[in-house]
């Protein structure tokens, strides 16, 4: 007679239950997590700026038009030759030197939406020098700087001789235009307290601000060196410059990019470092006429270096 197999205790059929679930779920997991990860890496990653400059192949580069670093010719059928200036050659130097070399992508923006489609990824670069300040580093990715660039110059008419320093502007008898979110505009608001301030948005077109001089609407105009010098120079019979020949205040301009994109940063703070000493900023500077400033770096021999030279 065969012998009946007792039936198992509890606790071990609550076991076996236990072990089966477990090693499902594991599985499950495991799959789970494999088609995620698949997943996100055909649409949900986040690919850095630079990742995509270097899959693609095309570094796209935002300006309004600001000479000599962006100049726009009109009449040019050709899109690749409409461009030139400073920035332009910089960008192009840049996109030359990269293995394999890069296609840049010019897009037209406004300065008074420049940081949003910045930010939306219209463009990767800002080309044309943002200024640098405190407020704004927490916002944008300032490149280590092409120039430096004098604030707080005025225009006025040829005829007028009230003002022969910058402190001679606090006064309430008197009208300042001044562009719109410029860099000029929030130091003169910081260090001027009684003239009446004229805001007005420039978007594309910075001398419009400078026009309100001209045409008799304000008595002085504040803008950067760049661009009051060459509104000078434009109506050379009909204004003059203020403060020339010792800015109010000096700051850093260069490439400006997404805060968040430190691969980007990085990748053009080292060739504004190459740059600088290879003499490839002296030469386009040369070529441009720029209106900034330059530091006056020197390499100077190191002691191996040096005795060397003092022995040969």
């Amino acid at each position: 007679m065969q012998q009946m197999q007792r039936p198992a205790p509890e606790w071990k059929k609550f076991f076996y239950a236990s072990m089966v679930v477990s090693v499902f779920s594991l599985i499950t997991a495991v799959i789970s997590f494999t088609m995620h990860k698949v997943d996100s890496t055909h649409s949900g990653a986040r690919v850095s700026a630079l990742q995509r400059i270097q899959r693609e192949g095309v570094i796209r580069c935002g300006y309004a038009g600001f000479p000599p670093y962006t100049i726009i010719n009109p009449n040019e059928a050709d899109a690749s030759k409409r461009l030139s200036g400073f920035a332009v050659d910089l960008v192009n130097e840049i996109a030359k030197r990269s293995v394999p070399p890069l296609r840049v992508e010019w897009r037209n923006m406004n300065w008074d939406t420049a940081k949003a489609d910045l930010s939306s990824g219209k463009f990767d670069v800002i080309a044309e020098p943002l200024y640098s300040t405190v407020a704004r580093a927490s916002d944008l990715g300032f490149v280590e700087p092409y120039s430096y660039f004098g604030i707080g110059l005025g225009i006025v008419r040829k005829d007028d001789d009230r003002f022969h320093k910058f402190e001679d502007l606090d006064r309430c008898d008197i009208t300042i235009a001044v562009s719109e979110g410029w860099t000029t505009s929030e130091y003169a608001r910081t260090w001027l307290h009684k003239p009446k301030f004229k805001s007005i948005p420039v978007g594309g077109d910075a001398y419009i601000q400078v026009d309100d001089v001209l045409v008799g609407r304000s008595d002085v105009a504040l803008n950067d060196s760049t661009t009051i010098v060459q509104y000078a120079q434009a109506h050379a019979d009909k204004v003059k410059v203020l403060f020339l020949d010792k800015p109010p205040a000096v700051v850093p301009g260069g490439f400006s990019v997404r805060a968040d994109e430190t691969e980007l940063l990085q990748f053009l703070n080292t060739c504004m470092r190459i740059f600088k000493v290879d003499g490839t900023l002296g030469r386009l500077t040369k070529k441009w006429k720029t209106y900034g400033y330059a530091t006056d770096d020197k390499l100077v021999p190191e002691r191996g270096l040096s005795e060397y030279l003092q022995g040969h």
